[in-house]
């Protein structure tokens, strides 16, 4: 049996849960101070980081609430346990918040959303990374099937890997919304050069929408991960799709 606990009732939170429903895990509400525990000597061998890590005036990833679960919860992970952050970190942050806090942490990126952009995929794949990655897996294979890929590498090849991605999927709105203003200038309807774009099988459709109130994107993770990625390493491409972004938006 795995004692299970999850902190953090956003987003991320609620879908671990979800995942993790078969095996009864207990539950931490960090904003509202609201408990469920299932576990009566609350000795656990996973507890689940899924906190937010905003943006702030003083940092690009404020991880305040990251540990100050740790700080609470520590006492309650037994000797072999495994803290999972889920929640997203700058390279290198996971491999100093362990050697600091002196404890086991996995790094794991989610890939959950509130939005149908997201929603209507199937992830079927998890990164690990860290000491007890294979225990991580082992525990997940309780509630996958064994289509389900994991993949384990080291701390900041897992964390680089989330921000690339939330670049990645942010530029593809630029990269569409750009043609979309070249489109509206030469009289051709979008919606039309779009599909005929994505006929082209290299071509992913996920994220070319462009809706005429808001040719930009504008979402939590998108405007705090990519500005965090291209200010703390000076990525000029980043930087430019920053900028086109904003004058996106003031348009």
């Amino acid at each position: 049996m795995n004692n299970i606990l999850v902190v953090g009732m956003g987003v991320t939170g609620k879908n671990v849960i979800k995942e993790l429903k078969k095996l009864n895990p207990d539950t931490y509400d960090i904003k509202h101070k609201r408990n469920k525990l299932n576990n009566i000597h609350n000795n656990y061998d996973f507890i689940f980081i899924c906190v937010d890590t905003p943006q702030t005036k003083k940092t690009f990833c404020d991880l305040t609430a990251v540990k100050e679960v740790i700080t609470r919860w520590k006492p309650y992970l037994k000797a072999d346990g495994v803290f999972v952050l889920k929640s997203t970190v700058l390279p290198g942050t996971t491999e100093l918040l362990s050697k600091d806090f002196k404890t086991n942490i996995v790094y794991s990126p989610e890939y959950y959303g509130g939005t149908q952009h997201c929603n209507n995929f199937k992830f079927n794949f998890t990164i690990l990374a860290g000491v007890g990655a294979y225990k991580v897996q082992q525990l997940l294979q309780l509630v996958k099937d064994a289509r389900h890929i994991f993949k384990i590498v080291d701390y900041k090849t897992a964390e680089l890997t989330k921000y690339m991605e939330n670049s990645y999927l942010a530029m593809k709105v630029s990269f569409c919304s750009q043609f979309y203003k070249i489109a509206r200038e030469i009289g051709v309807n979008y919606e039309d050069l779009r599909e005929c774009f994505i006929l082209d099988p290299r071509i992913n459709p996920s994220h070319t929408f462009i809706y005429n109130n808001a040719p930009f994107w504008d979402s939590h993770c998108l405007n705090k991960d990519v500005t965090a990625i291209a200010e703390t390493y000076k990525a000029e491409l980043l930087q430019s799709m920053i900028n086109f972004n904003s004058k996106q938006k003031n348009e």
